[in-house]
């Protein structure tokens, strides 16, 4: 009996502690962001400038994946919906340009919206460089060319002066928190040009 009460107590913490994640950043920061700043020159993105005193909202994904990315572009949608008149491209990264065709990218922008852009990488291995000057990480499971593309779904947060600032590391979004932080980021960004 004692056992059993020692485990569900265990349970019980650890399930607390995974629902705790997505808020833990913004608990053990002094910031004043709900994102993880960061202060990163990043490359400029062909098709995909950074509206003037705004922002863009970066993601690297492809359409195949089944996991995070329906979530983040999810995500993403609802912050295009709520933020409609603030300048913020959102800008998906195609970590897949052999199968991820431009006509196919440029249709699934389109139905999210029209501040929607997509990037796609000349191959794999572009695609590759690109996420990696982000600081992401991304591999293909198994040997050979494989459907399944290892990544970590983070939204990255640049400036118009192709910096990025914040980084958000989970899917599990307070959306309304980002919201307040790419307000305050878009707002400073104003007082010092």
């Amino acid at each position: 009996m004692r056992l059993w009460w020692k485990t569900s107590a265990l349970v019980v913490a650890a399930l607390a502690l995974l629902l705790a994640m997505p808020f833990i950043p913004a608990v053990i920061s002094d910031s004043q962001f709900y994102g993880q700043e960061t202060d990163l020159e990043v490359p400029q993105m062909e098709g995909a400038p950074v509206p003037e005193n705004g922002l863009n909202v970066v993601f690297f994904g492809y359409r195949h994946c089944g996991t995070v990315c329906p979530v983040q572009l999810g995500n993403l949608r609802r912050l295009n919906d709520e933020m409609n008149d603030e300048r913020i491209r959102f800008v998906f990264v195609t970590l897949d340009p052999e199968r991820d065709s431009r006509a196919e990218l440029n249709r699934i922008m389109a139905s999210l919206g029209s501040r929607f852009v997509a990037v796609r990488p000349e191959s794999w291995r572009a695609a590759q460089q690109l996420a990696l000057s982000y600081g992401d990480m991304v591999f293909r499971n198994g040997a050979g060319r494989s459907d399944e593309i290892g990544h970590r779904g983070h939204l990255y947060v640049v400036t118009s002066s192709n910096r990025k600032h914040l980084t958000y590391s989970t899917h599990n979004l307070d959306l309304d928190r980002v919201r307040r932080d790419l307000r305050r980021l878009m707002a400073h960004q104003g007082r010092e040009s």
